[in-house]
């Protein structure tokens, strides 16, 4: 088998210093399903289903929790809108000024996700009510630092820094989140203009070292995600220019983020594990979005997200993201074969059906995955969690109907 190049982890520490964001984040962020209309006690909700043991995986019972999805995030709308100087939502002295009205008290939600074993994250340089008003840099350097320091002070261990304001300077935050001495995990959301490999802009880095020296420990390729198939498709094509074989962008200490899943809000189960099955060949971040406190919708959902063998290739690290191997169709493309090393001698490997009213068997090249073509390979159904058994040159799928996919381990044989 051709080996992927293999990246240690035995480097200097991280640009931003936090120690965290070493395999892809798994959890839960609110605004796929409030959107603005979040309060702390819908947070706090969705806390408590998150810990809760009340369904089953491989015959234990276990909470969405206890899968690894331990991140729970809130978004945008917790600000008091107007209430600051120059109509802005921060005092005079930089200090964040919440909705109490809506968020009686941040640190009794942190505390809250702290109780249950949940790590809990914020939101800044926010949309609704964006600030670009201010120009004194005194204040702009004051409105930094006690935003950072609220973040800490209020418990938080993670933030979303969003690129709507105008406090977008991602290595300014690493530095203040870094100095607060707390871990605090990093989303940079500047919707792709903001990635490793740039030498100027708001977080210039190589993005090239181990773990990446990039001042975030995930980044978005893309706009925003929508609850509808071509969204989620072709927010899956953005993740490609941090790929590259031999030098990938994407890797431990800051993943390539094509949003949130919209598993559990798309038109049926094939849909929604195909795009659980994207994230997972491309060591995207894991960040639900569904209403987790729908119990009909976690049941439909419910294999789709316990499946520890999809969630073991989202958080193996061999040296390699996971890449698009092909694409046929041309620009609207109807198949695309993904792959990722998961060891020094399997790969896993995404196969997913664009098309939404033809099905399509397709033809698997073991030498198009790293192997000789004369090696010996077992097939691993990760789907059905079946093995097929062993093949050598290739492997064919059975047919998949419209946005339907397939997802395989292969591993050598001795």
């Amino acid at each position: 088998m051709k080996a992927a190049v293999l990246l240690a982890l035995a480097v200097p520490a991280l640009a931003i210093d936090n120690g965290i964001g070493l395999t892809p984040p798994m959890g839960w962020r609110s605004w796929n399903c409030y959107h603005a209309d979040v309060t702390q006690m819908l947070m706090e909700n969705v806390m408590d289903k998150m810990a809760e043991r009340n369904r089953t995986v491989n015959g234990k019972v276990m909470s969405i929790a206890d899968l690894g999805y331990v991140h729970v995030g809130l978004d945008d709308n917790w600000q008091a809108c107007g209430k600051g100087v120059n109509g802005s939502f921060h005092d005079a002295d930089g200090n964040p000024i919440i909705n109490t009205a809506t968020f009686p008290s941040m640190k009794n939600m942190t505390d809250h996700g702290h109780s249950l074993g949940l790590s809990v994250g914020w939101y800044m340089n926010n949309c609704i009510c964006k600030e670009t008003q201010f120009t004194d840099p005194t204040y702009i350097a004051k409105h930094m630092q006690q935003s950072a320091k609220a973040v800490a002070d209020f418990g938080f261990d993670g933030v979303k820094l969003d690129g709507c304001g105008e406090f977008r300077n991602l290595t300014w935050w690493g530095d203040l989140l870094n100095a607060t001495g707390r871990p605090i995990m990093i989303e940079n959301c500047h919707w792709g203009q903001t990635v490793p490999g740039q030498t100027s802009g708001d977080a210039p880095c190589t993005g090239t070292t181990m773990p990446s020296n990039c001042p975030y420990n995930f980044f978005r390729t893309c706009g925003d995600i929508n609850n509808h198939w071509d969204s989620m498709f072709a927010n899956l094509q953005t993740t490609t220019p941090y790929q590259d074989i031999n030098t990938p962008l994407a890797r431990p200490g800051a993943w390539a983020y094509p949003d949130m899943l919209e598993v559990g809000n798309l038109a049926n189960h094939n849909e929604d594990r195909a795009h659980f099955g994207a994230w997972c060949i491309v060591s995207a971040p894991l960040i639900l979005g569904y209403d987790v406190t729908n119990e009909d919708t976690t049941d439909r959902v419910w294999d789709i997200i316990s499946n520890t063998e999809a969630i073991a290739v989202n958080q193996a690290w061999a040296g390699h993201p996971g890449r698009l191997v092909h694409s046929v169709g041309g620009s609207s493309p109807t198949t695309q074969l993904w792959s990722k090393p998961v060891s020094t001698s399997s790969v896993a490997a995404f196969v997913i059906n664009n098309d939404p009213s033809n099905g399509y068997n397709v033809t698997i090249s073991m030498t198009d995955l790293g192997f000789a073509s004369t090696q010996q390979v077992t097939v691993r159904d990760i789907w059905e969690h079946k093995d097929l058994g062993t093949i050598t040159g290739t492997f064919a799928t059975d047919e998949m109907v419209g946005h339907d996919s397939r997802f395989y381990t292969f591993t050598a044989s001795n």
